[in-house]
């Protein structure tokens, strides 16, 4: 799996002597997160605000979906929550005041509590309708358009966050007798690449090995203005371990 034109650079880049030993070891450069927003519920796109390769924001509207009769429910529902906030408020009045009994005025109380639930889900159901970013991030993927049906859990758009990434690697357990969570070391990237180089830290050291004995390493590197993309080749420096 070794690429000989990042191998040879990242050598003539360590120079010699046991302070900068290294043992370099070629991997595969992962976004620090990823997700597939679906529709929450079954209905019509009524309007996409964002293209593919569009930078997004947490919270931003992603779509619309058809909602005018959830739109009507909430608004019956807000004039009945209203009604029996007044009637709850008369009600109280006229049991401090001895003209009806306590248990009319915990009906009253009982009936507004209902009315702001109904309201509560009336409104959730119109928030449905905009489907929203998840996270800060990149459009990658959008499967769908403007006047296309798609039913609930339908993945619509595919977001990746590249402000950090991962670069994993597979290696053989003794090569990692030197390594350790918290470990900072070198990333290589191709030579086309910018940045050439950067610092990253060792998140995960997987405690199973695949059934070749392999053991995943991932190692996190900053990433800021995206500069590094997903899915090239990298070259991770892990320190030498000592000799038997």
């Amino acid at each position: 799996m070794s690429n000989p034109a990042l191998i040879p650079a990242l050598v003539l880049a360590l120079g010699s002597g046991p302070a900068r030993a290294a043992l370099p070891v070629e991997g595969l450069v992962l976004p620090f997160r990823q997700v597939e927003v679906a529709a929450p519920v079954s209905s019509r796109i009524t309007d996409m605000k964002v293209k593919e390769g569009e930078a997004v924001k947490e919270g931003q509207a992603l779509a619309l979906l058809y909602g005018k009769l959830e739109e009507l429910e909430a608004q019956r529902a807000k004039v009945l929550l209203e009604r029996r906030e007044l009637e709850a408020k008369g009600a109280r009045k006229l049991y401090e005041s001895r003209v009806i009994p306590e248990a009319r005025a915990l009906e009253a109380r009982i009936d507004l509590d209902l009315a702001r639930l109904q309201y509560e889900t009336a409104a959730e159901q119109v928030r449905l309708r905009t489907i929203l970013a998840p996270m800060d991030g990149i459009v990658v993927a959008r499967t769908h358009d403007a006047g296309e049906t798609v039913s609930s859990a339908q993945p619509l758009f595919r977001i990746l966050d590249l402000s950090k990434v991962l670069v994993q690697i597979e290696v053989e357990p003794r090569q990692l007798a030197a390594t350790a969570l918290g470990h900072r070391v070198r990333v290589s990237f191709p030579p086309a690449a910018q940045p050439a180089s950067a610092e990253g830290e060792v998140v995960l050291l997987d405690p199973c090995a695949d059934a070749q004995g392999k053991v995943r390493v991932k190692v996190l590197v900053e990433n800021p203005g995206g500069l590094i993309r997903s899915g090239i080749r990298a070259v991770v420096e892990l320190p030498v371990p000592p000799q038997p």
